[in-house]
Protein backbone atom coordinates (compact mmCIF):
# COMPACT_ATOMS: atom_id res chain seq x y z
CA UNK A 1 0.00 0.00 0.00
CA UNK A 2 1.30 3.48 -0.75
CA UNK A 3 2.60 5.29 2.33
CA UNK A 4 2.78 2.32 4.66
CA UNK A 5 5.93 1.11 6.38
CA UNK A 6 5.59 -2.66 6.21
CA UNK A 7 7.94 -5.36 7.41
CA UNK A 8 8.59 -8.49 5.45
CA UNK A 9 10.16 -11.68 6.85
CA UNK A 10 12.90 -13.17 4.67
CA UNK A 11 14.04 -16.79 4.40
CA UNK A 12 17.20 -16.09 6.42
CA UNK A 13 15.18 -14.66 9.31
CA UNK A 14 15.77 -10.91 9.02
CA UNK A 15 13.06 -8.35 8.46
CA UNK A 16 13.24 -5.70 5.78
CA UNK A 17 11.50 -2.41 6.43
CA UNK A 18 10.12 -0.92 3.25
CA UNK A 19 10.15 2.85 3.35
CA UNK A 20 8.25 4.87 0.79
CA UNK A 21 10.94 7.57 0.75
CA UNK A 22 13.64 5.07 -0.18
CA UNK A 23 11.48 3.68 -2.97
CA UNK A 24 10.82 7.18 -4.29
CA UNK A 25 14.52 8.09 -4.26
CA UNK A 26 15.53 4.87 -6.01
CA UNK A 27 12.86 5.25 -8.67
CA UNK A 28 14.05 8.80 -9.38
CA UNK A 29 17.57 7.56 -10.12
CA UNK A 30 18.30 6.36 -13.63
CA UNK A 31 18.12 2.61 -13.90
CA UNK A 32 21.54 1.21 -14.66
CA UNK A 33 22.56 -2.25 -15.71
CA UNK A 34 24.93 -3.92 -13.27
CA UNK A 35 28.52 -2.96 -13.93
CA UNK A 36 30.57 -5.76 -15.42
CA UNK A 37 33.38 -7.03 -13.21
CA UNK A 38 36.96 -6.93 -14.38
CA UNK A 39 39.41 -9.80 -13.83
CA UNK A 40 42.80 -9.60 -12.14
CA UNK A 41 45.86 -11.71 -13.01
CA UNK A 42 44.65 -14.48 -10.67
CA UNK A 43 41.26 -14.61 -12.40
CA UNK A 44 39.37 -13.02 -9.48
CA UNK A 45 36.54 -10.60 -10.27
CA UNK A 46 36.95 -7.02 -9.06
CA UNK A 47 35.34 -3.61 -9.22
CA UNK A 48 37.32 -0.36 -9.11
CA UNK A 49 36.13 1.85 -6.24
CA UNK A 50 38.74 4.51 -6.98
CA UNK A 51 42.18 4.67 -8.55
CA UNK A 52 43.68 3.15 -5.38
CA UNK A 53 40.86 0.97 -4.01
CA UNK A 54 39.17 -2.20 -5.25
CA UNK A 55 36.44 -4.57 -4.23
CA UNK A 56 37.56 -8.09 -5.18
CA UNK A 57 35.41 -11.22 -4.96
CA UNK A 58 37.57 -14.26 -4.45
CA UNK A 59 37.76 -17.74 -2.96
CA UNK A 60 40.20 -18.66 -0.21
CA UNK A 61 40.22 -22.07 1.47
CA UNK A 62 36.77 -22.87 0.01
CA UNK A 63 35.30 -19.62 1.39
CA UNK A 64 33.95 -16.74 -0.69
CA UNK A 65 35.48 -13.43 0.41
CA UNK A 66 34.58 -9.87 -0.48
CA UNK A 67 37.87 -8.01 -0.22
CA UNK A 68 37.87 -4.20 -0.05
CA UNK A 69 41.47 -3.13 -0.21
CA UNK A 70 43.97 -0.48 -1.27
CA UNK A 71 46.06 -1.43 -4.28
CA UNK A 72 49.44 -0.25 -5.52
CA UNK A 73 51.53 -0.51 -8.69
CA UNK A 74 54.79 -2.47 -8.81
CA UNK A 75 56.61 -3.65 -11.92
CA UNK A 76 53.65 -2.72 -14.12
CA UNK A 77 51.23 -4.83 -12.04
CA UNK A 78 48.47 -3.74 -9.69
CA UNK A 79 48.88 -5.55 -6.38
CA UNK A 80 46.75 -5.68 -3.20
CA UNK A 81 48.06 -3.65 -0.28
CA UNK A 82 47.99 -4.37 3.45
CA UNK A 83 45.23 -1.86 4.19
CA UNK A 84 41.80 -3.34 3.71
CA UNK A 85 39.25 -5.81 4.96
CA UNK A 86 38.03 -9.21 3.82
CA UNK A 87 34.38 -9.90 4.57
CA UNK A 88 32.98 -13.40 4.77
CA UNK A 89 29.80 -14.01 2.82
CA UNK A 90 27.73 -13.71 6.03
CA UNK A 91 29.41 -10.41 6.94
CA UNK A 92 28.81 -9.11 3.42
CA UNK A 93 25.14 -10.12 3.60
CA UNK A 94 24.73 -8.15 6.85
CA UNK A 95 26.47 -5.09 5.40
CA UNK A 96 24.33 -5.35 2.26
CA UNK A 97 21.17 -5.57 4.38
CA UNK A 98 22.17 -2.44 6.30
CA UNK A 99 22.83 -0.56 3.06
CA UNK A 100 19.63 -1.69 1.36
CA UNK A 101 17.35 -0.90 4.30
CA UNK A 102 18.75 2.64 4.52
CA UNK A 103 20.25 2.32 8.01
CA UNK A 104 23.77 3.31 7.01
CA UNK A 105 22.59 6.22 4.84
CA UNK A 106 20.43 7.47 7.70
CA UNK A 107 23.37 7.49 10.12
CA UNK A 108 25.57 9.26 7.58
CA UNK A 109 22.89 11.95 7.24
CA UNK A 110 22.56 12.17 11.05
CA UNK A 111 26.18 13.28 11.35
CA UNK A 112 25.95 15.75 8.47
CA UNK A 113 27.08 13.62 5.55
CA UNK A 114 25.57 14.27 2.15
CA UNK A 115 24.18 11.15 0.48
Amino acid sequence: MPGDNTKREHDDGWEEKEIKKAKKESSEDEEEAPEAAQKNDEGDSFFELSSKKRCTIRKWKKNVLIDIREVYEKGGKTLPGKKGISLSLDQYKELRRLVLNGGIDEEIKNIGGDI
